[in-house]
């Protein structure tokens, strides 16, 4: 299933650049005695990157497992907002420079730690999708390679054999209509729901 595989992809690469801010910027204790200027240079495109790609990611965690959509959501928006700190701190004109660039590591610090475990978040959703969303990105898959085959000039003794198989692609693709409403609505639903219980946390 392409979207598995790309998700895949995409979490081994953002695991990738955990590891490298780990190893490279907070293992490197004489980072937080430089200037902010200085580390920012060394990390924005890391830290940059990583942010990017979890945005790319829950995009497809959310498509993959829909009901999983509040976890995914705030795991992703808890990451991205350590990593927004991070830079707002070294970004920030202030009088007094002096330990900034330790608490913008302490925000990076954080933002790694959140990182991990939105991969293995990740990881649970690949490991486990919603079966009905897969059956859906299989009748697409199916309908996509039935586009294809309907422009590839074929023998007339095969004809008769893909005829009968492009009926029932027909069938599948409105199967795959029905169901891709029935899962934009389930998402709408559990969009209202989160928006109830975000308005409820902040009363």
């Amino acid at each position: 299933m392409l979207a598995i595989r790309d998700l895949e992809s995409k979490t081994i690469r953002f695991e990738s650049l955990l590891q490298r801010i780990s190893t490279e910027i907070l293992a490197n204790v004489s980072y937080e005695r430089v200037s902010p200027e200085e580390l920012l240079a060394k990390s924005e495109t890391d830290v940059s990157d990583a942010k990017k790609l979890a945005e790319e990611m829950k995009d497809i965690m959310l498509l993959l497992k829909p009901e999983r959509a509040s976890s995914v959501r705030r795991a992703q928006r808890e990451f991205a907002h350590s990593i927004n700190s991070f830079f707002e701190v070294l970004k920030k004109r202030s009088e007094t420079r002096q330990n900034v660039s330790k608490q913008a590591l302490d925000y990076l610090r954080k933002a790694v730690t959140e990182g991990q475990e939105f991969v293995e978040l990740a990881r649970s959703i690949i490991k486990d999708p919603s079966k009905m969303i897969l059956e859906i990105l299989r009748l697409k898959e199916i309908s996509e390679a039935k586009d294809y085959l309907s422009k590839v000039s074929i023998p007339e003794t095969v004809y008769a054999r893909l005829e009968y198989l492009r009926k029932s692609i027909e069938n599948l693709r409105m199967s795959l209509l029905r169901l891709e409403q029935s899962v934009q609505e389930f998402l709408k639903q559990l969009n209202r729901v989160e928006e109830e219980i975000l308005k409820f946390q902040q009363a």
